[in-house]
């Protein structure tokens, strides 16, 4: 099963492949991103692997989520990848989303999310109603990225979330199909 394909200026984002599992690895086990998600530490080839060949298919398959691999031309390497998890107790989805070091700081993010939350509210695409950003307090590129996308956080308490066992405050924004 494969995701719908999303293009972009610059960026194609499509269903990761076996030949990603390499960069799924350096990205995950880098020590800046491991900071902020809670992925399991360390990274190792069997979690790269089971996020290529396990959790992105059948996370499609079950409707539970969509994961896309973000790259800069068709045939290219992974760069990143973003998630759009449906979230049933709050009636939205939330995302995810991570880079290889190398794309950091040159908008692929922006430009990535852009398009995977157009697509989320589409009536056409995916269908929801609104989408939800989790970020934890210090991780102000997150912040900053999720607003240039269009999350808001007006208003936004403090709520505590496990991180990797440890009680750690976050705050939560949205972006509404209705904007």
């Amino acid at each position: 099963m494969s995701v719908q394909a999303l293009r972009t200026a610059r960026l194609v984002l499509d269903t990761p492949r076996e030949t990603d599992i390499p960069a799924v690895l350096e990205a995950c086990a880098d020590p800046e991103l491991l900071r902020w998600i809670p992925l399991p530490e360390p990274y190792t080839l069997e979690n790269a692997e089971f996020f290529v060949r396990s959790y992105a298919p059948h996370g499609l398959a079950g409707g539970r989520f969509t994961v896309w691999a973000i790259r800069e031309s068709e045939t290219g390497p992974l760069i990143g990848a973003a998630e759009v998890r449906r979230d049933e107790a709050a009636g939205a989805a939330s995302l995810g989303c991570w880079l290889t070091p190398a794309a950091r700081r040159r908008g692929v993010m922006t430009e990535a999310l852009t398009a995977v939350c157009a697509y989320a509210l589409d009536p056409d695409g995916l269908g929801f109603e609104r989408l939800r950003w989790e970020y934890l307090p210090g991780n102000e590129a997150s912040r900053r990225l999720a607003e240039a996308v269009g999350f808001d956080f007006t208003g936004a308490e403090p709520h505590t979330v496990d991180f990797r066992g440890e009680q750690r405050q976050a705050l939560t924004g949205e972006l509404r199909r209705d904007g």
